[in-house]
């Protein structure tokens, strides 16, 4: 009996042990060259969001990094916001009180509302680089609103980081 007792702690210590390893750390994989050397840009709305495209906009805007102009014959890449919702179907399921033994049936519908970027490159349409972000649910209008603009904003900063990073990283 006392040999199980001592396995089992042996066991169980093994498994919290492996639940405690952290994750392997993955390095940024740097964003195009063509994006950070671009100096003109043309921002625009792919559809779907004007509260999240204008939010987007006017953090690219005030990074200051790129100069936006009105069109994207006069950029040297193309940056879409475009906002989505994938619809993923109906997820049924079932609980039982137990207390009363009762079943109910329940159902929702399984979406997925989705902020992405897309960098072109403006003269041949390619497309460089996209990120996609998963815009948190939210039952309450000022709530989707909000989670829209948090969406965006992490899309603009995402974006401002990784350029960044690729500044300052050295040429070979």
């Amino acid at each position: 009996m006392r040999k199980l007792l001592i396995l089992g702690a042996l066991l169980l210590s093994l498994c919290s042990n492996a639940s405690a390893t952290k994750k392997k750390v993955v390095p940024e994989a740097p964003i195009p060259d063509f994006i950070v050397k671009a100096h003109k840009v043309f921002v625009t709305n792919g559809g779907g969001n004007q509260l999240a495209f204008d939010e987007f906009y006017s953090q690219v805007k005030t990074w200051g990094r790129y100069q936006l102009v009105g069109s994207p014959s006069d950029a040297e890449v193309i940056i879409e916001l475009k906002y989505f919702v994938t619809d993923q179907g109906p997820r049924v399921w079932s609980s039982t009180n137990t207390y009363t033994g009762q079943t109910q049936v329940h159902s929702a519908e399984m979406i997925d509302p989705q902020l992405q970027v897309n960098i072109y490159d403006a003269k041949t349409k390619d497309l460089l680089w996209s990120v996609t972000d998963h815009r948190q649910l939210a039952r309450l209008e000022k709530n989707r609103e909000k989670e829209s603009v948090n969406s965006a904003d992490r899309l603009a900063a995402g974006l401002k980081e990784r350029v960044e990073a690729s500044t300052s990283l050295p040429t070979p």
